[in-house]
């Protein structure tokens, strides 16, 4: 209180850098000063805190050029044409994320093998995932499992089915009308029997009003809130949700539970 009654009393232009403010449980209005003057800086994974923002920018995966770089500084390598060949196919595989792609560096950097990374990470993904590199380019104190991990744990019950549901889909276009057409499903003589079908069914009767019909109010506070994790992302225009294909493949692989075949029958 003190530092934000100190920023209010100085009419000169000041700068409020808030860095990582992911939590979407915390109320960042309390944070600042209430005054007409001065600059506000935001950097979150949530995109509900653009309420707060005049203008905004969401930052996206990186560059190829951008992230072979970043692979080739990270991991102390000559920036040669062939390294430049092979890190570029590896930042592709790495979907262009920058936290994997600094922990990829920091891996190459401590075994010295660039070329032999790929083939690595191809039987060990879920390890060098969630390796901590022992020496690292920033201060960041997660690995790319460990972060999505956290987010993964703070979400409701009924958040964590749906993503794990979710997982079972293709990581793109990915619409509300998929699980209301599902939820609506009539079973047939033919059909999958409700048993092979239980966890999906499930998920998807939550999305129900107690008549039995499609709550849309309920599907958009379960999306948003998964959403303010930055584990899914929205597309408005399309009114189509996607999932980052590493994250994607961590909550089929680490996350999802007994009911994934059940899911994928669905």
């Amino acid at each position: 209180q003190d530092a934000l009654q100190w920023l209010k009393s100085k009419p000169d232009e000041w700068l409020l850098f808030l860095d990582n403010a992911d939590d979407p449980k915390i109320d960042l209005n309390k944070y600042f000063p209430q005054c007409n003057h001065g600059n506000i800086i935001i950097t979150s994974r949530n995109p509900g805190l653009c309420v707060y923002a005049s203008s905004h920018s969401a930052v996206s995966d990186m560059e190829e050029s951008d992230a072979f770089n970043l692979l080739l500084r990270s991991a102390a390598q000559d920036t040669t044409d062939p390294n430049k060949t092979i890190a570029a196919d590896s930042v592709k595989v790495l979907c262009y994320l920058p936290l994997a792609i600094i922990q990829a560096g920091a891996f190459i950097s401590k075994s010295g093998r660039l070329d032999g990374y790929l083939a690595l990470y191809a039987t060990n993904k879920s390890r060098l995932l969630s390796q901590k590199p022992a020496q690292s380019h920033d201060n960041y104190a997660w690995t790319v499992y460990t972060t999505w991990q956290i987010s993964f744990d703070q979400l409701s019950q009924q958040a964590k089915s749906f993503l794990r549901l979710c997982s079972c889909l293709h990581y793109q276009g990915i619409s509300e009308d998929m699980f209301k057409n599902a939820a609506g499903y009539k079973f047939g003589p033919s059909s999958p029997s409700k048993n092979e079908l239980q966890m999906p069914l499930y998920v998807l009767s939550q999305f129900s009003d107690p008549c039995g019909n499609w709550d849309p109010l309920c599907f958009m506070d379960v999306t948003s809130e998964i959403r303010a994790y930055s584990l899914v992302t929205f597309h408005s225009g399309k009114k189509l949700f996607s999932i980052h294909p590493l994250v994607h493949d961590w909550t089929r692989s680490t996350v999802s539970d007994g009911g994934h075949h059940h899911c994928m029958v669905a």
